[in-house]
């Protein structure tokens, strides 16, 4: 199995499960700076209609989600 370097597995953020609000809602990363690319995954819950970026920084990605929505962020910084 291929391993990766610890200089890429600090650039990487999941978060846990999150459950959509209907308003901006903040995620601590950790990761030290704005993430470069992050993606959304849909788990479960109410059917998403909206996902919505706020300005990310260098502690929080910001999303908006359709309230009930459950979800996962996943946070890059290269």
């Amino acid at each position: 199995m291929p391993t990766l370097p610890d200089s890429l597995l600090n650039t990487v953020f999941v978060s846990t499960e999150q459950t959509g609000t209907g308003s901006a809602q903040n995620i601590a990363h950790g990761l030290g700076r704005a993430p470069s690319i992050v993606l959304f995954g849909f788990t479960g819950g109410t059917v998403v209609t909206s996902v919505v970026e706020g300005t990310h920084d260098a502690t929080n990605i910001i999303v908006t989600v359709t309230s009930g929505a459950k979800f996962k962020i996943l946070g890059w910084s290269y």
